[in-house]
């Protein structure tokens, strides 16, 4: 009902070009993409970009509406990013240009976390985890907890669906007992939502010492000596993609 139509976190197989890709290359491409977005200036890089994200949308089969659906969750920042630009900017130029630059911030914000958004739905949590145990490894050396850290981060990307679930659970119970979720002002809209997020915490804390039992009840001992299941294959396509993905970045950066 709230919670049950976002699709963010979830992983969307598909079979496609970008879903074969290793893990690893779509960080790596991702780092790449968004470091030429951010500080991108004119119209015409952000156009170029667009047009990347659609074809790499086309690429990996992924259905617009389900992109749109994992998307929905960020769209507050982008607004709140367009308001906040177009009365700052407003009140010092003229509202015109005040437009224009609330254009351009929201639309290169709402870009940068579509890219991010695709990374998820194209790969799974344990390949994701695993990436990011591989790319964090050296950092192993000044005691960062690089299998810990991805870890953790795979988890909560697998758990996130499971979550939103559990919330539409307990919204829907609150409502069939007569609660106004949706009714009145901000403050009392924040103030109905408590009985709400008091079981949704008491869920994260079970479920959370469930898996340390689980884990523990298997033997785990962090990453030393553990194998993968799948391990991770660099390929040449993946050496393609992420030498493209640079090229392309470094020319919008410094052209």
């Amino acid at each position: 009902m709230y919670f049950t139509n976002i699709t963010l976190g979830q992983y969307i197989p598909t079979g496609s070009f970008i879903h074969k890709l290793d893990p690893r290359a779509k960080l790596f491409s991702l780092l790449f993409i968004i470091s030429a977005i951010f500080p991108a200036k004119n119209i015409f890089a952000l156009a170029f970009w667009t047009a990347l994200f659609v074809l790499v949308v086309y690429a990996s089969k992924i259905s617009w509406h389900i992109i749109l659906r994992a998307a929905r969750p960020v769209l507050f920042l982008v607004v709140f990013t367009f308001i906040f630009n177009l009365i700052a900017v407003s009140f010092s130029k003229d509202f015109t240009q005040g437009l224009i630059r609330a254009a351009f911030m929201s639309s290169r914000l709402l870009l940068l976390m579509l890219f991010a958004v695709m990374l998820p739905l194209t790969t799974a949590p344990l390949e994701l985890a695993d990436g990011l145990d591989a790319l964090l490894r050296p950092l192993e050396r000044i005691g960062f907890p690089a299998h810990e850290s991805a870890m953790m981060i795979g988890m909560a990307l697998r758990f996130i669906p499971l979550l939103m679930q559990e919330t539409d659970k307990i919204i829907r119970a609150q409502l069939s007992r007569g609660a106004r979720l949706d009714q009145g002002n901000i403050f009392r809209r924040v103030m109905a939502f408590i009985p709400v997020l008091i079981p949704l915490f008491i869920i994260i804390f079970r479920r959370a010492d469930e898996i340390a039992l689980a884990m523990e009840a298997r033997g785990y001992d962090g990453g030393a000596g553990r194998t993968r299941r799948k391990p991770l294959v660099w390929k040449h396509v993946d050496t393609v993609a992420v030498i493209l993905c640079a090229f392309t970045a470094a020319a919008f950066m410094f052209l």
